[in-house]
């Protein structure tokens, strides 16, 4: 540093100003040009048509070690407003040995289906195993502790009736969050689903979220068994096929928040792990010729999980810069210092992280951590494809 700031030759400063103005760029395009851009494309683009299909639907649940709220998922998925010859409820069990079976199998007579998969081969596995014994048109996946609105299903379901539309994707809200990062996480999920929202009037979403969404029954493909986003390859698999994947903020679901910073920064490190490791396996990958599917895919998540790159060099390059006459040099250093201090702070005091000032900082710089962490265990295959669940709790 002290070579540069003193006695640095030209070379070096093209370079670092080079780096300095790449990374804002990016940086600026992915939080705030990307998600500008599709609004204002959304503006022209038409919506979807929405009909009245009810067509038959197969609820396949994924489990693992759910005893403390299988029972109520179960009766959730009982109680949906969805004629009742429609609409077949499986529970695919991988591996529970904490009472989840017994739980499942006291509601057989009510139709029921349990299906107990050992060992244990994860997530993804569980689903290419269980699908071939399902049976209805449309197939919607969803976690077990997702509680769905009763008329979840037929929100959902709606849009097939229009032919382009391959897969529809929920609004699952969090609730009863106690983690300290409620306000940051809140806002977070408000932000990505007004981009799902404008790229479902675009094109397609990239990406599902894992806990509610639903896809023709003849357009899965099973992913490879050690694939950790299922989700994510799964309704990439769909889009690939030339149909479209849309978010409906009808179809509402709520499901507990994670109830400690520690879990959610795993469950982070784990699903930008996924989103390596698919792209190393060119699963889940747009084909050559989707060109408005690839953009939505580099701008969307692969920037975004590159990201904390970019952040570390426009830091560096930055701070090499500091003394330099642009004043631009100097606030812009000024500022990432500020924010930086601001994300200590909500760490340090959880009590005052759930403010604003504090919470997007603290939560901005967990989500860059965990995407730095989960670039490098998904390239070298250090994350596993099964996962060690947050503890779980009914919803209340």
């Amino acid at each position: 540093i002290l070579h540069f700031v003193i006695g640095q030759n030209m070379e070096e400063r093209v370079i670092m100003e080079y780096l300095f103005w790449v990374a804002i760029a990016v940086i600026a395009y992915v939080y705030f040009g990307y998600p500008l851009l599709m609004t204002l494309l959304a503006a022209f683009s038409k919506r979807w048509q929405q009909g009245d299909a009810m067509p038959s639907v197969s609820l396949l649940i994924a489990a693992y070690n759910e005893a403390a709220v299988i029972a109520e998922k179960v009766e959730n998925s009982l109680q949906l407003d969805y004629p009742k010859e429609k609409l077949e409820i499986i529970v695919a069990s991988d591996g529970s040995d904490d009472g989840t079976n017994e739980i499942v199998q006291k509601y057989v007579e009510k139709g029921v289906i349990l299906n107990v998969l050992k060992p244990r081969g994860g997530k993804t596995s569980a689903l290419n195993r269980t699908f071939p014994q399902t049976h209805g048109s449309i197939m919607v996946f969803s976690d077990a502790n997702t509680m769905y609105a009763p008329n979840a299903i037929r929100r959902l379901v709606r849009h097939f009736a229009d032919p382009s539309i391959g897969a529809v994707t929920g609004d699952v809200r969090l609730i009863d969050n106690t983690a300290g990062f409620g306000e940051s996480e809140g806002l977070y999920y408000k932000y990505e689903r007004h981009i799902q929202l404008m790229e479902s009037r675009v094109n397609s979403v990239i990406g599902v979220d894992g806990a509610m969404y639903a896809i023709r029954r003849e357009l899965f493909q099973s992913p490879s068994n050690n694939i950790i986003l299922d989700d994510f390859v799964i309704s990439m698999s769909v889009a690939r096929q030339g149909f479209r994947v849309i978010y409906d903020p009808e179809a509402i679901a709520t499901e507990v928040a994670t109830p400690n910073i520690k879990q959610e920064y795993r469950r982070k490190v784990r699903m930008i792990a996924g989103g390596f490791q698919a792209l190393k396996q060119r699963e889940g990958l747009p084909r050559w010729n989707q060109f408005t599917l690839w953009f939505e895919y580099v701008s969307h998540k692969l920037l975004r999980w590159l990201a904390p790159f970019f952040l570390i060099g426009l830091f560096i390059s930055n701070l090499l810069l500091f003394f330099k006459p642009l004043l631009l040099y100097k606030a812009s250093l000024s500022a990432q210092i500020i924010f930086y201090i601001l994300a200590i702070l909500g760490w340090k005091w959880r009590k005052i992280s759930n403010n604003v000032i504090f919470a997007v900082p603290f939560y901005f710089c967990i989500l860059n951590a965990a995407s730095f962490v989960g670039f490098f265990k998904g390239m070298l295959n250090k994350q596993q494809v099964t996962w060690r669940k947050a503890d779980r709790k009914p919803q209340k």
